[in-house]
């Protein structure tokens, strides 16, 4: 992989994990619509292990 190639993963996916990590500090708004706030709520959840696992994968990318 060369370096260039490998910096733009490594950039990205920095990208994605601050994009995450921004989302979770959010508040869960209060629409009166029931699946808007789960999908809301949801989101939160699924963020702190996706920002985990794509930290791992920085980590990988990093060791090539």
């Amino acid at each position: 992989m060369s370096k260039e190639i490998k910096q733009a993963v490594i950039d990205e996916l920095d990208r994605r994990i601050a994009l995450l990590k921004e989302h979770q500090s959010e508040r869960i708004i209060t629409t009166g619509d029931q699946y808007e706030e789960l999908n809301q709520a949801l989101s939160k959840v699924i963020g702190v292990p996706l920002a985990g696992e794509l930290e791992s994968i920085k980590e990988f990318v990093s060791t090539l």
